[in-house]
């Protein structure tokens, strides 16, 4: 019962988990900060819900690191979006929070209990499929970088004395480079060019930081069960509202610093309010589920199934809701990638 219960939370964090930034990507977000505030305020508000049915347990100071660095992480989710796509960038991100999280499950890391798999070979097997899956999707190009979406436009810069020139401009309307106009078709794609190059560049970047920010968001929560020593101990879900208090915190101190930097002027949509709203409730469905799993499975087991399936589920939405991916190689591409992660994730599963 223990295990089906932990393989069923599973399932449901990976639903919840690629479903979430479906509302918002229809929004312009611009960098995120703002749509995380909103989600931090759904999230708080919803894990008070779950709060009331554990009875009210007493708070966990220490668990405020934990939602610190679930902010960090999330803070990038959005500019990755827009660079890599929703679907290249979940996975990749997901890849290495999978990585990272089992393996500190297995190994004992960062002052963990280590809880290795019964099945030590077939569980690295059924890993290793599931982050060359990961590999393989980020390989797929999606209809989301091409040019007019994902890098800056070209416009007439009336405001030059010669009126010769043509103005690199973002979509906040930053001025970036004026480009003589007998060069333009060169200079203007070579600098298309670099620029798409850089922006997937800056993409995986963020990706790599933004899911070992992910991993380490169940460190403090282990090293708390750890050193609990009356009986009987806490359950997973009484640390929850502290986790997603830490995530408030963080979430409207970084909003002060970043409406600081901004000089009063953040990038405010009123448009992705709601969409927001919803993706925080879906979080929570999906991160309440990740601890309940954790609990059942063992973080080695939870981790790769949670961390990859909401991979899949995104890329069903990128390719049937979105249309973000069209080529023949890349339908391929995509079918291969499922194949390998489904194929994983059973293997996982019975390495228990």
């Amino acid at each position: 019962m223990s295990y089906a219960l932990g393989l069923g939370t599973a399932i449901l964090a990976s639903v919840a988990f690629g479903t979430m930034f479906v509302p918002v990507k229809k929004y312009n977000a611009g960098d995120g900060i703002f749509s995380q505030l909103i989600m931090a305020v759904a999230i708080l508000i919803s894990s008070f819900v779950i709060n009331c049915f554990q009875n009210f347990p007493p708070f966990q100071p220490y668990a405020l690191i934990s939602g610190a660095l679930w902010v960090f992480g999330n803070s990038m989710a959005i500019p990755i979006i827009n660079r890599l796509g929703l679907s290249i960038g979940v996975l990749l991100w997901n890849s290495v929070n999978c990585c990272l999280g089992a393996f500190s499950s297995v190994f004992g890391w960062f002052g963990t209990e280590a809880k290795p798999p019964s099945l030590f070979i077939p569980y690295f097997i059924g890993v290793s499929l599931v982050i060359t899956g990961g590999i393989i999707f980020s390989l797929i190009k999606s209809e989301n970088n091409n040019e007019d979406k994902e890098i800056n436009v070209v416009v007439e810069n009336d405001d030059s004395p010669s009126n010769g020139s043509l103005l690199m401009v973002d979509r906040s309307g930053n001025n970036y480079q004026s480009i003589p106009t007998e060069d333009k078709d060169y200079q203007t794609t070579t600098v298309v060019k670099k620029s798409l190059f850089y922006n997937r560049v800056l993409g995986v970047i963020m990706a790599i930081l933004s899911g070992s920010m992910y991993a380490l968001v169940f460190v403090p929560i282990t090293l708390l069960q750890q050193s609990e020593t009356e009986e009987p101990k806490k359950h997973i879900l009484d640390y929850f509202f502290s986790f997603t208090f830490g995530i408030f915190i963080t979430a409207t101190v970084v909003f002060i610093i970043y409406g600081v930097v901004k000089k009063n002027k953040p990038y405010v949509n009123p448009s992705v309010a709601l969409p927001a709203l919803i993706a925080g409730i879906l979080w929570t469905i999906g991160q309440s589920s990740f601890f309940v799993a954790n609990e059942h499975l063992s973080q080695s087991i939870s981790f790769p199934i949670i961390t990859t399936l909401p991979g899949v589920i995104s890329s069903i939405w990128s390719i049937f809701y979105f249309h973000e991916i069209f080529s023949k190689n890349d339908t391929i591409k995509y079918l291969v990638a499922c194949a390998m992660t489904f194929t994983g994730v059973i293997i996982v599963s019975l390495s228990k």
